[in-house]
Formats: C-alpha cells, structure tokens, sequence
C-alpha cells in the first residue's frame, strides 16, 4: 500500500517508523514531515499553507491508499472529512466526532447523555465567569480544574487549590495566547486518584486496545512546575486491576460509541481516554483526545509488537483484521519507557534558547527496542540542531521497568551532556507501585 501520513512531530516521526516496518506499506508519504524523519518516506509537494482539501486531493491523483492523521489540529478542521468525499480511507475522526477533543464542554455533554463517569462540572463564557465560578469550587471543595474548551496543545488544563492558583490559570488563559481556546472554558471537581490513559482503535469490525500508559504532564522531578505537552510515560501500568481494560471498554468505550451513533457520528481512528482511576470507585474520565498521544504514541509504538499497518488497514475497512491482533495488547512481555527532551524555554516559548548540534546517531531507530523521535529539530545544510520547544522523546522497552529505565537514560545522558540547559525529567517509571 501507499500511506499518506499528516504530521511533523515526535508523535508522527514514531508512526512513520511503525509503519514502515510493515510488509504491507511499500511507499510512505508525508505532509508536512519533518528533518526528523529522514528517509522513511517523501514528502507530498504541498507547502504547509496548503488547503487541507488540495492534500486530499493531491493524496487521491497519486495513488494513496490510505490516510493516517497524526495531530489533532487537522482533525478538527475536517481533513477526514475531506477524505470522506474523495472516497479516501483515512484514519482519524471526522470533524464531528473530533469534537470531543477540540470542544471540552461538547465531550462533557456527551459524557453525561451516555452516562459515562466523570468529574461534576460547569461550562462558562468569559474571564468574569470563569473567575467567579473558579472560586466558588474552591470555597466549596477546596479545589477546581480549570479547562479551555478549544485546542491548546496539552498547555489549557490548570490544577488549583489556591487562589494563586487560580489567578495564575486566568492569566495564561486569557492573556498569553491561549484566549481563542479559552472562549469557553470547562470547571470541574478535583478527582482523587492516579492518572493513566487507555488507547484503542475504532472503525469496522471488533475496537482494538493499544493498552494502557502513564503520561507525566509536569515538567520537572516529582510532578513540579508547570502543566506541559508530556515529559514521559511508561507502559504497560502495573497498579492497575488485571481487567481494567474491560472496565474501561464497558464503562467508557461502547457507551460512547453507542451515544455518538445516537447522534448519527461514526468513529474511525485511535481514541485517547484520559482517567482519574480510583481504588474504590473505577474510572472517571478526564478528557477524551481523538488521536495518539505524545509521548504516549513513541512508548506504544515501540512496546506493541503488532504491525500497526494491519491494524489501521482493517479499522478502515481495507482488510479483514487477523484474528490474532484482535486482543489486547497485555501479549506484549516487558516494559518500556518515554523520556522527553526539551529546550530550555519550554513549555512557555519565553527567552532565547541556545542551538546544539543533534549527533547523526541521534536517532536510535535501528534497535526496534531502543529509539528516539524528534518533534523541535530543524536541519540546516545536512546537519540537524535542537530548536525550541519538545525536542527528542528517547523510548526503551527491556524485560522490567528497572532495566528500560537504566537503558533510557543511559541513551539520554551521553546526549543531554553536550546541551546546555535541556530539561528532561529523572523520575519517569518510578511510582509504580
């Protein structure tokens, strides 16, 4: 097959990897790529200005068999949509189902119609709102999430159990680029418990879980500092029930198929379920995103064994999916780990930042086991340098979760060395128990 795949980032650098690893892909395409991603495939002739619908229809006039949506962003605008017209398989949501991550207060409503477990909330217009419904759940529980209903790049979720906390969330939601996202934002209830994400694949025939993985949002040691696009995760989660999969497939899954279908929306691509899991109580969902996580997709991508390809292939409607791909993904033996590089200015983007030279081994992608993808990399006359923001997510898999973590940072330290400033997390896979 020829695959189209739509996106530049680590996340994306990690599919192109996953799938050009399957006998069924012998041509890869990418819009936009990235340096990154070198010679797995070339890039479509469109520049990143570019209508959504011309790469649809560029993708269709050359031969594409099939799309796979890597952001979120392009999901939101209706790519699949465009897709959709063209009679072009595509892997992700269409525009109405993408709803439910691009709209925070639309996913709660959902929730709710379905019956779906999550934080009580409330859903408000403007700075003023916003301020005085904040206050009156601190005063009440002690407690409120603050979110910006739009899209804000894993940036528009503030934590507050202070009034400090909460002064500070209205200032990076509405004054520092972040108001078009926050035109509506959501207020929850503080849930108690541990966070993980659960991963499966939608579309035609049986939904097909990735697993689970632990995101660690804060950017330093300890979950300190502020909310960032991820510094790390680990899969599979060990402090999980042995059936926590089914859990969440009966509690959160088929209930939210079966209210979508309600609403006459299908869902084809990979379904990101965000939880709050509690001892005694489940699952409550956080947040739903409508496609891989990042660095979630870079961990999963190297810890499952399956051939991605067949899998998306068949959600698609393409090919029959083999019988043994249907399970989850628990066949995967050992553990693995993502740790994420970043510049000195992230996750905020302020000050200058140094540029460093990333070494040609930089990415370990010969070792299926051992890889590192890059997201903030920018090449200039043959070589590549750091840029601003996530730069390399480095990923080990090893039989336990002590020896991928000394594998991971090994890889790491001999690099992060020579970059003065770069910020990485040392306690990724740690609590695990």
């Amino acid at each position: 097959m020829k695959v189209l795949l739509v996106g530049s980032g680590a996340r994306e650098h990690a599919l192109a990897w996953k799938l050009r690893q399957s006998p069924l892909v012998n041509a890869l395409v990418l819009w936009p790529g990235s340096p990154a991603m070198g010679n797995l495939g070339e890039k479509l002739d469109l520049g990143l200005d570019a209508k959504l619908s011309d790469v649809a229809r560029l993708a269709k006039n050359q031969g594409v068999d099939m799309v796979v949506v890597g952001p979120e962003q392009p999901l939101a605008d209706g790519f699949a949509d465009d897709c959709r017209e063209l009679k072009l398989p595509c892997f992700g949501p269409v525009k109405a189902a993408a709803l439910l991550e691009s709209s925070k207060a639309f996913a709660k409503d959902v929730m709710a119609a379905a019956g779906i477990p999550t934080a009580a909330y409330q859903t408000v217009l403007g700075e003023e709102a916003c301020r005085k419904t904040a206050e009156s759940f601190l005063q009440k529980t002690g407690g409120v999430v603050i979110k910006a209903s739009g899209l804000a790049s894993g940036k528009g979720v503030f934590v507050c159990t202070k009034q400090e906390h909460i002064d500070e969330a209205i200032e990076r939601l509405y004054r520092s680029g972040m108001a078009k996202a926050a035109e509506t934002v959501v207020l929850e209830e503080i849930l108690i418990g541990r966070e993980c994400s659960f991963f499966v694949f939608l579309g035609e025939g049986p939904l097909t879980p990735l697993g689970f993985a632990v995101d660690h949002k804060r950017l330093k040691d300890g979950d300190q500092g502020p909310n960032t696009g991820g510094m790390g995760c680990y899969t599979p989660v060990p402090w999980l029930p042995s059936d926590a999969d089914q859990i969440v497939i009966k509690t959160v899954v088929e209930p939210l198929e079966a209210e979508l279908a309600r609403r006459g929306i299908t869902y084809t691509g990979c379904l990101y379920v965000g939880l709050m899991w509690n001892e005694k109580t489940g699952p409550s969902v956080v947040e739903f995103n409508v496609r891989l996580g990042d660095p979630e997709a870079e961990v999963l991508a190297v810890h499952d064994q399956r051939d991605w390809a067949e899998l998306i292939a068949a959600k698609v409607g393409l090919r029959a999916l083999p019988e043994s791909f249907v399970a989850a993904a628990s066949r995967n033996q050992g553990a693995s780990v993502a740790v994420v590089l970043a510049s000195p200015c992230y996750p905020f983007g302020e000050g200058e930042t140094r540029r460093f030279l990333v070494p040609a081994d930089g990415f370990l992608n010969k070792d299926p086991s051992q890889c590192a993808f890059g997201a903030a990399v920018r090449e200039e006359r043959g070589q590549m340098f750091t840029g601003k923001g996530r730069i390399l997510t480095f990923v080990a898999r090893a039989d336990d979760f002590v020896k991928a973590r000394k594998k991971v940072y090994r890889a790491i330290e001999s690099m992060a060395d020579t970059w003065e400033g770069v910020q990485y997390r040392r306690d990724i896979g740690q609590q695990l128990s």
